[in-house]
């Protein structure tokens, strides 16, 4: 079994809503390279929103590295 450990602060982060319908059930399906700018899908209409994100409020997104692996038999 695999065990992701994910920082606290980063399970504390509310995700964002989506600018059409208001749902919570969104997925960040991208981000520019800059990172100011984020891709939602929303789970309960389908749409899909840009949105930017104010300079020192980025978002801290797991990067491929930072989570800690645990492997169990």
């Amino acid at each position: 079994m695999v065990h992701y450990r994910v920082p606290l602060a980063l399970a504390q982060i509310p995700p964002p809503l989506c600018p059409k319908c208001g749902s919570h059930r969104t997925e960040i399906v991208g981000r520019s390279a800059d990172g100011e700018t984020i891709v939602l899908r929303c789970n309960a209409c389908g749409e899909r929103s840009r949105i930017s994100i104010p300079t020192g409020e980025a978002l801290p997104l797991p990067v491929a590295g930072d989570a800690e692996t645990t492997v169990t038999a």
